[in-house]
């Protein structure tokens, strides 16, 4: 997946930039009432009048046994509060529940940039810990949190502006009656189903072959998430202490199956994961998590609550309800010149100069690689897993979220998503991946236009130095 073009300069950088979310301080106060009272905090929060970000929250019960069992709580759809606030002149935090009770966000609940810290309150569903698990007395609590970005409901516009270059990098176009371009498609509903053929007014795209391009067929259902409705994405890819923490509260036999520092050169190649006297630590947590498997990431989905975006879901985060441009990176320009967002010589995604992340703003979201919502790194660092349009497998996905529980033996139980790592069907790789220090860079390695789809149908690689996945979750 490497074409060599242009050798990639050796640079020095400065400033390091990374989830910096912190939940600190849990109780669980059980009885008649069962709260869980936390401090939680993060730096270099927003909400605008475009979007904001927020902290997606879930607990895990565990029974501290020799072979520890974990329970994903669930959380009642009212009843939490603020305690504290921590950070002058911030805002109160605005909660907001999911249907299933899986987790919770919370964020600034007005107009607001700058840090935030808060301590909360938050009421647990009593019908799951009446478990048999739960209810010992030797069982804890751990809380879980990830940052998030929301993404708005809003058309928008999928494919390469130019279109001359649709053969060569397969991307989405509207056809004409001979299976030309036309334009470009717009998606202005959810609910509506997008025919995908050569026909007139019809999605289509070239495919030089179908398992890296697409089937160029099919219709794509009311029920897959095409990315018209509001969703949350993970701002940053799912992260190597992230997975620790996955790793750390699942079976052994899921374990197992999961622990992905087993790999040939795992830590020639930016990973940092180990076991250190029976926990799995990363010696770098903040630093996104390559060697990361379809498998692997489904069963973090599921064990998180979220699930797998889309290709359609990449396109919306990236660009927004913005014209395409010719080339368009995800920051919205055609050029690299202003980019400062880089992977260094130790190996952790920084940013170069002087450049902090509390600099960013709407004039240069190209210095920091910052898609049209602010989502981070959806290009430049880890190839992203999304689901396709492109086989019927993909076409089959119908968004549901993870509910928090695994398998045993470490798989996500979820029906409709697709299974398999290498070269079976329903996923592919959108906005190019860094491999190693030196490489030789292409049009679409490492970083990828948006609208590049030649591995768009590709569901290859089962652990590689630069595959990675961030998650999404569909508003109630």
């Amino acid at each position: 997946m490497r074409l060599p073009i242009l050798l990639l300069a050796m640079i020095v950088c400065l400033s390091s930039y990374a989830t910096d979310l912190k939940i600190e301080g849990v109780v669980w106060i059980k009885g008649s009432k069962n709260k869980v009272k936390f401090t939680v905090a993060w730096n270099n929060s927003w909400r605008t009048d475009k979007n904001y970000d927020a902290a997606w929250i879930f607990f895990k019960f565990a029974a501290s046994d020799h072979q520890p069992s974990f329970i994903h709580a669930k959380i009642l759809a009212t009843g939490h509060r603020m305690l504290s606030n921590h950070q002058s002149g911030s805002p109160k935090p605005g909660f907001e529940v999911t249907k299933d009770g899986v987790g919770f966000y919370v964020y600034p609940s007005a107009k607001y940039r700058g840090n935030v810290h808060w301590t909360i309150e938050v009421a647990l569903d009593p019908a799951i810990i009446k478990d048999q698990i739960v209810s010992r007395g030797s069982t804890s609590i751990s809380a879980y949190g990830i940052e998030m970005v929301q993404i708005p409901q809003a058309a928008f516009t999928i494919g390469e502006a130019d279109t001359a270059l649709s053969r060569k990098n397969y991307s989405f176009f509207l056809s004409n009656e001979n299976g030309k371009p036309s334009g470009l498609w717009k998606i202005n509903s959810e609910s509506d189903p997008i025919p995908v053929g050569p026909e007139k007014g019809k999605l289509f795209y070239n495919s030089q072959v179908a398992l890296y391009n697409g089937d160029q067929k099919g219709i794509v259902p009311p029920e897959f998430p095409k990315g018209y409705k509001a969703f949350y994405i993970m701002k940053y890819e799912t992260t190597q202490g992230q997975y620790c923490n996955f790793l750390n509260s699942t079976s052994e036999e899921g374990r197992k199956a999961r622990s992905n520092f087993n790999e040939k050169d795992y830590y020639k190649f930016r990973g940092s994961i180990k076991v250190e006297n029976g926990k799995f630590v990363a010696g770098s947590p903040n630093r996104p998590c390559n060697f990361f498997s379809w498998d692997d990431a489904c069963a973090f989905a599921d064990w998180a609550g979220l699930r797998p975006m889309t290709e359609l879901e990449f396109e919306k985060a990236c660009r927004g309800p913005l014209q395409p441009i010719p080339h368009e990176f995800p920051w919205n320009t055609n050029n690299k010149d202003r980019l400062k967002r880089m992977v260094s010589l130790n190996d952790d995604l920084v940013l170069t100069g002087d450049l902090k992340e509390g600099d960013l703003n709407e004039n240069n979201r190209d210095q920091f690689g910052a898609s049209y919502y602010w989502v981070m790194d959806l290009a430049g660092s880890l190839w992203e897993r999304c689901v396709t349009i492109g086989d019927a497998t993909g076409r089959a996905y119908k968004g549901t979220h993870g509910d928090g529980n695994i398998t045993v033996n470490g798989f996500a139980t979820n029906d409709d998503w697709p299974k398999g790592s290498t070269e079976t069907s329903g996923f592919g790789f959108k906005g190019g991946g860094y491999y190693e220090h030196g490489m030789r860079v292409s049009e679409f390695n490492p970083h990828g236009p948006i609208g590049y789809r030649n591995y768009g149908s590709w569901p290859g690689g089962a652990r590689s130095i630069a595959y990675g996945s961030r998650f999404v979750r569909s508003r109630d």
